[in-house]
């Protein structure tokens, strides 16, 4: 009898060993589990960081080349108001003429009158329009720096590149070293080349590359003079610039413009 109570006593240990020893491999299995989910778990988040932060480089590179297309179509659009307003040149030209020849009459009668006394009037200043009439003009002496650069600038937005051109020239030789020279330089160059004075262009934009080259009109400078290097027929020098503003200055709307500008050539 005691032997049989000792065999059974020791039938329970066993299976209580055993029992012990499922249970222990059940919760290392469960702790595996749950360990490996949450390595799961944190490399699924590690990821979608990762693409939500590719997704905000692809929509900011996205949108500085909307930007530098939005900056060239404005310069095209200016171009095409010079075109239509050229159109209507030879109407002006024709009612200027006409007002010449009715004042010429008026004019004789009044230099004929016998025994004038009175002083000349003077006339005010004027300036020369694209189209043949003229309009007034302060004297350069009383014109600021900022006033006759801004004059200038007007100009120029306003599609009047000839007198433009002049106006910076007028603004360079009274101060060679003003706060505006780079940009005097720059416009002048845009005026030049939407004349499709390529040539001119190109000088005007060299003078910024080589004498201010720390200026912040160097890039822009640089697309420009990729532009004359394009109309004057020298695709390879053009590439070579747009490829240079891509390599110094990456990421910027300039680069993006120039980017662009490659798939034409």
């Amino acid at each position: 009898m005691k032997l049989r109570q000792v065999q059974t006593v020791k039938t329970f240990q066993s299976f209580g060993d055993g029992i012990v020893r499922l249970t222990m491999t059940a919760a290392l299995a469960l702790l595996s589990t749950v360990a490996t989910a949450q390595n799961a778990s944190s490399q699924s988040s590690n990821d979608a960081m990762s693409l939500l932060l590719d997704q905000n480089r692809q929509l900011r590179a996205e949108i500085q080349a909307l930007r530098g297309q939005l900056d060239e179509q404005g310069f095209e659009i200016k171009k095409l108001q010079r075109d239509s307003l050229n159109r209507y040149t030879d109407v002006d030209q024709r009612l200027g003429d006409l007002e010449s020849s009715a004042s010429s009459p008026r004019q004789q009668a009044v230099q004929t009158v016998p025994n004038s006394t009175a002083a000349p009037i003077q006339a005010p200043a004027t300036e020369s329009r694209a189209n043949g009439t003229s309009r007034p003009t302060l004297q350069p002496a009383a014109l600021s720096e900022q006033q006759l650069y801004q004059m200038a600038y007007d100009s120029v937005i306003n599609s009047h590149f000839e007198r433009s051109i002049a106006e910076f020239d007028q603004y360079l030789s009274q101060y060679p070293d003003g706060r505006f020279v780079t940009n005097a330089h720059y416009w002048k160059g845009q005026a030049y080349l939407y004349l499709e004075r390529f040539e001119e262009a190109r000088s005007a934009y060299e003078i910024i590359l080589e004498q201010y080259a720390d200026s912040s009109k160097v890039p822009d400078a640089m697309y420009g003079l990729g532009l004359a290097y394009q109309g004057m027929g020298n695709l390879q020098r053009a590439r070579q610039m747009l490829n240079d503003i891509k390599r110094r200055f990456p990421n910027t709307g300039v680069a993006n413009l120039a980017d662009t500008r490659l798939l034409s050539l």
